[in-house]
């Protein structure tokens, strides 16, 4: 997308660049600023950030590649795109690759309350639209996968299939407390680095904010929303994931006729972290039937 330079055109959001900062790798050294119009960028030399506001509501955007397939990455609840970037480095080597900073995770703006699922969902797809990406590929994790459903309901042209990594929540299973304690028991299954990005993320966000966020999530249904869809589904989970277990995914299979299901050996919740090739093959060869 052309970056305008015109100064008539500029409005710089509040901070943005400067809530960005803590994302950027010191490896890349210097970055460049732009802002135009509803949107506002920091380059560096292989990811660019972008920050849209739609309706008021504040996405941050990392871009990498320039392939003629487009991935959309979007993560779990607290959660930066930080866990993301072994799969996004996998991906960007043929593909484009976009992970947003949710509505008041990460580096984007929180707004003045915590939005329903299905807004999210409506909201993000409007903002992938501003970047005229064409169809793309969802891919997300956790509460992502709720956000990417939603995302395929609100612009079913621009979604083209969906991979859904550690989707919840289990029918089962559906309160705080318990939600909770398979959170704690998946953490002892994480590589340490997913554990600490994980606990960074959710004391930037916020206890409030979370949990005001976490209502949303244990009220949606995803086995009423997933038949919905008419694009490819592949249902993906770690071998050893406690909050997505092995009956929760053939339960959604069963209500999603266009859902397969598959898993990650020896992984837990975050399976693209430590295992980003194995959870790339599912992307990219969904990507080749879509």
């Amino acid at each position: 997308m052309a970056m305008s330079t015109n100064p008539d055109d500029v409005q710089h959001f509040p901070n943005f660049d400067s809530r960005l900062s803590s994302w950027l790798p010191s490896r890349h050294g210097s970055a460049s600023v732009w802002a135009a119009g509803n949107w506002s960028s920091v380059r560096t030399s292989d990811v660019e950030w972008r920050c849209l506001h739609v309706e008021g509501t504040e996405f941050g955007i990392e871009t990498r590649g320039s392939g003629a397939d487009c991935f959309v990455l979007v993560p779990g609840i607290g959660m930066s795109p930080r866990y993301f970037v072994p799969l996004a480095r996998e991906l960007a080597a043929t593909a484009t690759v976009h992970a947003l900073h949710l509505p008041g995770f990460g580096a984007a703006r929180r707004p003045l309350q915590a939005l329903p699922i299905r807004e999210t969902g409506r909201l993000a797809a409007q903002a992938l639209q501003q970047l005229h990406t064409g169809r793309f590929i969802v891919v997300g994790h956790s509460m992502g996968c709720l956000i990417g459903v939603e995302m395929a309901l609100a612009d079913p042209t621009a979604v083209r299939s969906l991979v859904l990594l550690g989707p919840p929540i289990n029918s089962r299973e559906r309160t705080i407390r318990i939600q909770r304690r398979r959170l704690i028991q998946d953490t002892f299954r994480e590589p340490p680095k997913v554990a600490w990005t994980a606990a960074g993320d959710y004391l930037r966000c916020g206890r409030r904010w979370y949990y005001a966020n976490a209502a949303h999530m244990i009220g949606y249904r995803l086995e009423e929303r997933l038949p919905l869809i008419e694009a490819p589904i592949v249902l993906v989970r770690g071998e050893h994931d406690p909050i997505a277990p092995r009956s929760w995914l053939a339960e959604l299979a069963a209500a999603g006729e266009a859902a397969a299901v598959s898993e990650v050996p020896d992984e837990a919740h975050a399976a693209m972290y430590r295992s980003p090739a194995a959870v790339a093959r599912h992307c990219l060869d969904l990507a080749a039937r879509s």
